[in-house]
């Protein structure tokens, strides 16, 4: 029987990320054992929403509560929580560190431990395919769309943007891809580690696209890295 791997999962939000299970058995498989850390771990959502307003800020990211609510930071406000978390699963000794983010993040060069950024595991995945896809970029928020475009325009992708949170059952997925439908682009890319692998298929179906997450990206290069 091969050695069992360990993979410390650090979300922007709080752990567990129960809403990542279903599909962490799918694209990991049983040979790698998880261990869950958030950056917001001990808050209450009215903690983060007093201590760390979003109104006036840029760069907005979107992750969700223990209790599945969504909650907001800004990336200026996650990144010294971010290091703590990332700091506090060092200390378990996994092969490797996640960070469960599409966004910039910090290097983290003193961790002793590979620290994997899903936000460049994308980047070269689309890289090699950018002649062959127009893409459709959807993030979790309206307030990233700007963003979103900007930095895709950056690494040479002209996407169209759309918005729906994969942490809300308000309609906005299901309305984003009425809207996509409409759309030039061949590839609905779902930029944010919140959406599920159900909601993918549920998105592809009324759009009538391809879509991939990126936790098909990520967590197929994890398992390929942790063999």
């Amino acid at each position: 029987m091969s050695k069992q791997s360990t993979l410390a999962i650090v979300t922007i939000g709080q752990a567990p990320r129960l809403d990542l299970h279903a599909d962490l058995a799918v694209l990991l498989g049983s040979n790698v054992k998880v261990l869950e850390f958030g950056a917001l771990d001990g808050f209450t959502l009215e903690q983060i929403n007093t201590q760390y307003p979003t109104a006036t800020k840029r760069d907005i990211l979107v992750s969700r509560m223990q209790d599945g609510r969504q909650v907001q930071i800004s990336e200026q406000d996650l990144e010294p929580l971010l290091e703590q978390a990332v700091h506090k699963a060092e200390a378990a000794k996994p092969d490797a560190i996640l960070v469960l983010c599409t966004g910039d993040l910090p290097e983290f060069n003193d961790v002793q431990v590979p620290v994997l950024s899903p936000k460049k595991i994308v980047e070269h995945f689309f890289a090699g395919i950018s002649n062959a896809v127009t893409l459709i970029v959807m993030s979790p928020d309206a307030a990233q769309m700007e963003n979103t475009h900007q930095r895709w325009l950056g690494n040479g992708f002209d996407v169209q943007c759309l918005s729906g949170s994969p942490y809300l059952n308000d309609g906005g997925r299901e309305h984003a891809a009425q809207q996509a439908k409409e759309l030039q682009g061949n590839l609905i890319y779902l930029d944010c580690m919140g959406y599920q692998l159900a909601q993918r298929d549920d998105i592809a179906h009324i759009a009538g696209k391809s879509v991939i997450t990126p936790r098909e990206i990520i967590f197929n290069t994890v398992r390929l890295l942790l063999k």
